[in-house]
């Protein structure tokens, strides 16, 4: 490996022998051949102003790079790792990548950064700083960032059935005055029948689901409720409890009724 090269020669190029004996000039021309034979090869970037142009290739063997001159004839531009396969990049085909895969953060819904050839309004996007953006269709259709996962424009959350023939959804109001969030219970329900019931600040809890007056047909006339009592229960603060009786408490459950409320058994 040989590069033709000499910083105390600015006014003429090193690629340009001098006039001489045949055999000056033989040897000049022999490192000119040598030095494109190897790619100018040697340790460090060529230097000397009459010694570099634009497109020019070299590869610096102190870290086994090859570059090429900008069109500008102003810097190096990084091409490869010539002791890497494939120069160190992935190869059209595919493979396994050990450094950290950067997309374009210009990317919009519309043409979304990381995309399909052959569905380019698809993917994915940085909507903002720390927000994550999917499209479909060339539109906003979720994102993600340190809150959780927000589908926008009142998109359904799905649930498909086992031949994903069919699914059961659900989908937030076409307002809303404020953002809420519910909090589910830590457990599942105790009592079979029961129903998330909210405290009027986004906790949910189980609850007896208190349907409402029921009847045949349009009627709402008969008020049911259960006859014993196979759980223990603490009155919610504040409130009063009715029950239609007779009401049979189980050996060991406790019914407790805090000093401001009641409870009536009719």
């Amino acid at each position: 490996m040989t590069r033709v090269n000499s910083t105390g020669k600015e006014t003429a190029s090193n690629f340009s022998p001098d006039n001489g004996t045949g055999l000056e000039v033989r040897t000049a021309l022999k490192d000119v051949l040598e030095s494109l034979r190897t790619v100018n090869s040697a340790a460090g970037d060529p230097s000397g102003a009459a010694n570099l142009a634009a497109y020019q290739l070299h590869i610096n063997t102190t870290n086994n790079k090859l570059k090429i001159r900008n069109a500008a004839n102003s810097d190096f531009v990084e091409l490869g790792d010539v002791s890497q396969t494939n120069f160190g990049f992935l190869s059209a085909g595919g493979g396994t990548m050990t450094g950290a895969f950067f997309a374009d953060d210009a990317g919009t819904a519309s043409a979304p950064a990381i995309s399909f050839d052959g569905d380019t309004d698809l993917g994915l996007f940085r909507k903002s700083a720390n927000v994550l953006g999917f499209s479909a269709s060339g539109t906003e259709q979720m994102i993600f960032d340190q809150n959780g996962l927000t589908l926008q424009a009142q998109n359904d959350l799905r649930f498909a059935d086992s031949d994903s023939s069919n699914y059961v959804g659900f989908q937030a109001p076409s307002t809303i005055s404020s953002s809420l969030t519910w909090t589910l219970p830590a457990e599942d329900a105790a009592v079979s029948g029961y129903a998330l019931v909210s405290d009027a600040s986004g906790t949910l809890s189980w609850a007896a689901a208190g349907a409402g007056a029921q009847g045949a047909g349009s009627d709402n006339i008969f008020w049911e409720n259960d006859q014993t009592v196979t759980q223990s229960y603490t009155i919610t603060n504040g409130q009063n409890a009715g029950s239609f009786g007779p009401i049979t408490i189980q050996s060991g459950v406790t019914v407790t009724v805090g000093a401001g409320e009641t409870w009536t058994v009719v």
